[in-house]
């Protein structure tokens, strides 16, 4: 009886932790950031606006996607260009494999910029500074 109450016990524990990790992936948005996980309401956004989508593949247990959201996403001078300049899209590459497959994307982070058709006018592939990712943003 111990070993079924021990193992139900770890079980309901794994359980706990998987929740918690899940719930901070879910809310993957970023404090100032006008962002959007809708990709149709993204392209139709960026339509109605005549902006360009800047979309960022992310993925759970991503070290490199939470330092981009953490040191680049978060900077006030990244921000504004991004809230000013452009519709801003976070795709999970695990919920959407054939979205991601799209745009070749095979690992994270991937950031593709495309126009409100979807076709590609350039990208950054792995992790970059604030300052090089600004200097990107104003290229485009």
């Amino acid at each position: 009886m111990k070993k079924y109450v021990l193992i139900l016990m770890a079980v309901m524990l794994l359980a706990a932790v998987s929740a918690v990790y899940s719930a901070d992936f879910e809310d993957s948005t970023v404090p100032g950031l006008n962002m959007t996980t809708d990709i149709d309401a993204a392209f139709n956004a960026s339509q109605s606006e005549s902006k360009p989508v800047v979309i960022i593949f992310d993925q759970e247990s991503c070290v490199y996607c939470d330092m981009l959201k953490e040191q680049v996403l978060s900077n006030a001078d990244v921000q504004k260009e991004l809230n000013g300049n452009y519709i801003v899209l976070m795709v999970d590459v695990n919920k959407n494999p054939d979205f991601a497959a799209k745009y070749d994307v095979v690992g994270t982070p991937i950031i593709k910029f495309v126009d409100s058709n979807g076709k590609l006018i350039d990208g950054i592939d792995g992790f970059v500074g604030s300052d090089e990712f600004i200097k990107e943003l104003k290229e485009i």
